[in-house]
């Protein structure tokens, strides 16, 4: 009977060292980052994301032959200039 719960016993003793030296790893996190999006003139149009300017605004991110529309910043708000480091311009193409 001791020879029955010592061949019980080890498997069960290896699977759960085996298992606790795994260790779980750094949970990645995905962040949307919102802009402060501004005219050329500097008036604040809205906070919103990269995508969310270009559907709403039909703009692109090619200058070629086009005309500045919007620059995204990382900071800024309503009644605020744009602060922060520009990011992203939007182009209109006529």
């Amino acid at each position: 009977m001791k020879k029955i719960k010592a061949l019980f016993i080890l498997p069960l003793l290896a699977g759960v060292l085996l298992i606790s030296s795994f260790s779980l790893g750094k949970k990645q996190q995905i962040r949307i980052q919102n802009y402060a999006w501004y005219t050329p003139s500097g008036s604040f149009v809205a906070w919103s994301t990269l995508a969310n300017a270009l559907v709403v605004s039909g703009d692109d991110l090619n200058p070629t032959g086009g005309v500045l529309d919007l620059e995204g910043f990382t900071g800024g708000g309503a009644g605020q200039p744009p602060t922060g480091t520009l990011v992203y311009k939007l182009y209109a193409h006529p």
